[in-house]
């Protein structure tokens, strides 16, 4: 393993599969790099979680697996709380699942204020004809 710069993040990666070691907290940092807002960065990031061989790197204890954010994408995490592991390729997917988070959760508040909009002008519609003789 060797230290690389990846996203404004130093991170551990293994000279032979590009795999990437990420401590505990690297991982919120390298969604961070992606988008800042805090609601695209809140919730759950381990889904359905199950045991692995995988070795931590720090304590050598059996990693477990889980699916990164409820998406079909496996990561590795170390029982003690030590860190991540990113296959070669995965912290770009990372990358692109968070920003696919932030496109949704916009899409969703864009359709639930224009909802809000549309209710409002049915209900002075519904009010407007009630007043009438």
């Amino acid at each position: 393993m060797q230290a690389e710069s990846h996203s404004r993040l130093v991170v551990q990666v293994c000279t032979t599969c590009r795999g990437e070691w990420l401590l505990h907290d690297e991982l919120t940092a390298l969604e961070a790099t992606t988008v800042r807002d805090p609601a695209v960065l809140s919730g759950t990031i381990e889904y359905q979680p199950h045991p692995d061989e995988r070795p931590c790197p720090v304590c050598a204890k059996p990693m477990y697996g889980f699916d990164y954010r409820g998406n079909p994408l496996e990561l590795d995490a170390c029982p003690d709380g030590h860190g991540y592991w990113l296959d070669g390729g995965e912290e770009a997917r990372v990358r692109g699942l968070i920003l696919q988070r932030a496109r949704d959760l916009h899409r969703a508040a864009t359709a639930q204020a224009s909802f809000g909009i549309f209710l409002k002008g049915l209900q002075r519609q519904v009010s407007s004809r009630t007043r009438r003789p």
